[in-house]
């Protein structure tokens, strides 16, 4: 089978590498674009449904306010006499644009008067009304469900209620508003509204009753459970956007708020093939780009190929016959019969020029390169919008990318009317500012939804005549988009980080209490063989001591010595995983008293050794004495201990306050340590010195560094060689 060429296997390569690239890049970039398209879609619905639910809270409390408001006039005098009432009513047309019907009942539930008037019905009952029985039960206003009304037979309707009383708070009558659902009042704005060709939005009771409907046969239906898994949840209390599928089995973004003034539930419903359609259309450009550029590249590399192939095609029959003529010797293995392998009969001789040249076009083009992301970096650097607007926000000029930002040209109108789309200068508008006080101003404010940049950033400064009047505002505008977005990814990172440490925190602290746990635990269960071992050691020094030699006897008491040693180290290690067990009692402490206690306690143990104790008076804290005193123990029993060899021995304790904390502190004038293994003092086990020279297990300060830890501090030390140590320690509180 004949080979391709190089050419051809060249160009085929070629466009393969940019379909791979393309192809993996383009994922990414729809991915990502899909992501964030469906983020601010979801922002954006549930923004208008939120817009919405505030709309109509604030409409039923202004209907119930006026309800409230109009209430006073109907006095006891006048709820006696019904043709007074039914004056009242009707001369009050404020509230009847606000209701269709105006009712006032008597505290038994039977209709006073109502207005319009309708012939025949006053005295009518309606106490088996559900709005009626919460208002007297309450004996607060009230916003009913939707009910059949029967003053308009048969249309749905909802009333809103108001209970009078007189000066000894005993119900009077209460005053109602019937708003019917099929009229043109602020509910039907609901049912109006459209959210692109189709979209529209719907009000539900917490029963799944609908109020308001684009279809008006749907008023009063109930919604059916367990079609809109969705749905179901808004109707548990989810508030936010997402996707579903409606009982028609359309597939729709919905959005759910709940009222705050009554427990009814606005959605919106905005079908995915509208909602998406962006994406769509992005996802068809992309792949016929792809297309279009695999075939284009294809072309262009074989034709290229076919270019350069040409003169290297001749370049080797060249070579060829200068070999030839020069007589050489055995040429390079062909393994090829392309032009590759022709090309392999002269690779020896032009290697160096080939490889000095490469270096030379790479330095070349390492240098372009450089020059041209300088160049790039300047050009990308002159990128802000500027515009001047005049004292009264006439805009003045505007460069090309102020008009790209704000979408069009707009010398000669007024800012505030092109940019933000109002009828007044805004009130944080940083022009404005300067005029006032002529300094500079900036703001960060999120542009329109129809404008190409979402974040931007506005600088502000005055313009002035040569006289020093403020003439002008020169606005700098300047992109930040990336930046906010930044912010916000930053924001949910470090939420995401910090719940992370939460979780990692809680697994050191539960590995903590096991390693505690099992520290005790091995520590109870030495007890016994090391009993034994002290014990028979013991028996054999009483007993059997003068069966054996002095290397004997010096084995026996190496045997006793270590069992006293792992003796005291169980006892420190059940000591250390007490402090780290027990429950802290909080209460005042003497560290003071504590202190001289354990002063005599040491003085009384070597009565020979000259020891200097400076003990400061009132070092009072609020912690767990037993602890403490445990702690203090530790750190005075070192500073002894250290301090052994001096001939007048000096161990003080004290505090002093830095920084606006209490710091107390334990000093001695002993042998000290190398500050270079500070970090290693409090670790379980380590030892800064010999166990020869000096006694202990390496759990003391340990165990001090738990107890302080506990208490909400924290211990470190300083020190140096010769010279003593001090501790020092801050208590937190309870």
């Amino acid at each position: 089978m004949k080979q391709l060429s190089l050419k051809s296997r060249m160009a085929l390569g070629v466009a393969l590498l940019f379909l791979c690239f393309c192809s993996v890049m383009g994922f990414f970039a729809l991915t990502y674009f899909q992501q964030k398209f469906k983020e601010s879609i979801f922002t954006q619905q549930a923004s208008l449904v939120s817009s919405l639910a505030d709309d109509l809270d604030d409409e039923l409390v202004f209907a119930q306010r006026s309800l409230a408001a109009f209430a006073p006039r109907l006095t006891p005098a006048v709820l006696r006499d019904a043709d007074a009432a039914q004056g009242i009513l009707d001369n009050k047309s404020t509230l009847l644009l606000i209701f269709d019907v105006l009712v006032l009942f008597s505290p038994d539930g039977r209709m006073i008067v109502e207005s319009p008037f309708k012939p025949g019905r006053r005295g009518l009952d309606y106490s088996y009304r559900e709005y009626f029985k919460k208002t007297v039960a309450t004996g607060k206003p009230q916003i009913s469900p939707p009910y059949r009304s029967t003053h308009n037979p048969g249309q749905p309707a909802i009333m809103l209620t108001h209970p009078l009383f007189d000066a000894g708070g005993n119900l009077t009558a209460i005053l109602a508003g019937n708003i019917t659902l099929q009229k043109d009042k602020f509910l039907t704005d609901v049912g109006r509204l459209t959210i692109g060709k189709s979209g529209y939005a719907f009000l539900c009771t917490d029963d799944r009753t609908v109020i308001m409907h684009p279809d008006k046969s749907r008023i009063m239906e109930r919604v059916p459970a367990s079609q809109n898994p969705l749905l179901d949840r808004a109707f548990g209390g989810f508030e936010g956007s997402g996707e579903a599928v409606t009982t028609k089995g359309v597939p729709v973004l919905s959005s759910y708020k709940r009222l705050r003034s009554v427990n009814w539930l606005l959605a919106t419903s905005y079908p995915l093939d509208e909602a998406y359609a962006p994406l769509y259309r992005a996802r068809t450009y992309f792949v016929s780009v792809l297309a279009l550029g695999l075939v284009f590249m294809l072309i262009l590399t074989w034709y290229a190929m076919r270019r350069l192939m040409s003169p290297l095609s001749r370049l080797t029959g060249h070579i060829e016959a200068l070999t030839a003529a020069q007589g050489s010797g055995k040429p390079l293995p062909v393994e090829s019969q392309d032009e590759i392998g022709t090309l392999s009969v002269a690779f020896n001789a032009m290697m160096a020029s080939l490889q000095e040249k490469r270096e030379s076009l790479q330095e070349a083009v390492r240098c372009a390169e450089e020059e041209r992301a300088k160049s790039d970096a300047i050009i990308a650097a002159i990128g802000d919008g500027l515009s001047i607007q005049d004292r009264n926000f006439r805009v003045l000029y505007q460069n090309e990318e102020h008009r790209r930002m704000t979408g069009g040209n707009h010398v000669g109108s007024l800012c505030y009317e092109v940019y933000r789309k109002v009828d007044h200068a805004c009130g944080d508008c940083p022009v404005a500012l300067c005029f006032a006080d002529g300094k500079v101003h900036k703001l960060e404010r999120r542009n329109l939804p129809d404008r190409p940049v979402e974040y931007v950033e506005i600088s502000a400064s005055p313009l002035r005549d040569a006289s020093g009047e403020i003439v002008a505002g020169i606005e700098v505008v300047r992109d930040i988009t990336d930046r906010k977005r930044a912010e916000l990814q930053i924001q949910t990172l470090n939420a995401e980080l910090e719940k992370r440490v939460g979780e990692r925190t809680e697994e050191l602290r539960h590995s903590v209490r096991e390693m505690e746990t099992f520290c005790y635990t091995v520590s109870h269960d030495l007890r016994t063989p090391l009993r034994g071992i002290h014990g028979f050691s013991s028996i054999l020094q009483q007993e059997y001591a003068d069966r054996l030699d002095e290397g004997g006897r010096e084995f026996l008491r190496r045997i006793a010595a270590a069992a006293s040693r792992m003796g005291e180290l169980i006892d420190d290690l059940l000591e250390m995983s007490r402090v780290s067990r027990d429950e802290l009692s909080w209460e005042p402490v003497d560290l003071s008293a504590l202190a001289g206690a354990i002063a005599a306690e040491l003085r009384q143990s070597h009565p020979v050794r000259e020891v200097d104790f400076v003990i400061a008076q009132g070092l009072t804290v609020s912690g767990d004495s037993s602890l403490l005193k445990a702690a203090l123990e530790n750190l005075m029993y070192n500073a002894w201990k250290f301090s052994s060899r001096e001939q007048h021995a000096l161990i003080e304790v004290g505090s002093r306050v830095e920084g606006g904390e209490r710091i107390f502190f334990v000093r001695d004038n002993g042998v000290g340590f190398d500050m270079r293994y500070a970090d290693k003092l409090f670790l379980p086990f380590h030892r800064l010195h010999a166990a020869e020279g000096f006694e202990g297990t390496g759990i003391g300060l340990a165990t001090v560094q738990r107890i302080i830890q506990r208490h909400g501090g924290r211990i470190w030390a300083q020190g140096e060689p010769g010279k003593g140590a001090t501790f020092f320690f801050v208590l937190g509180g309870p």
